[in-house]
């Protein structure tokens, strides 16, 4: 099981560094070979058929695009899923104009607690994404 005190940091990194707008927390316990799946890749990029990207450099670039593009955004973890190595967090995304989204983070992490694969799970409605993206 992945330890508690590594699951409160990592809550603190992802809630606290993502409202925050704090790049350096939500990136301090990633891995140097990252990768990372989000529906949200394809619409940032521009390249319909990159759904990961890899590595802590394009993350971390990635990343940083995707707080200038959502501004304002509050996220709120409601559970915390625990297993041998790795972290499930739901939570809602509360926006300026009243909306309220659902996701899930699978987060699996090394034996050093570094997170080493990302994978961002949001609720089905293909037309309810494009809404959170801003150009």
């Amino acid at each position: 099981m992945v330890e508690d005190k590594v699951v409160v940091e990592l809550q603190r990194h992802w809630e606290d560094g993502f409202n925050q707008y704090d790049l350096d927390l939500v990136m301090a316990p990633v891995a140097a070979d990252i990768v990372f799946s989000s529906p949200f890749v394809p619409r940032l990029t521009g390249d319909p058929e990159k759904v990961t990207i890899q590595g802590y450099d394009a993350f971390r670039a990635y990343i940083d695009d995707s707080m200038r593009r959502v501004p304002d955004i509050r996220y709120a973890i409601q559970s915390s899923f625990v297993s041998t190595q790795t972290v499930v967090f739901v939570y809602t995304c509360s926006f300026t104009d009243g909306q309220i989204k659902t996701g899930a983070d699978s987060i699996r992490l090394d034996r050093d607690g570094k997170i080493v694969e990302w994978r961002c799970h949001y609720s089905f409605n293909p037309a309810a994404l494009d809404s959170l993206i801003q150009d």
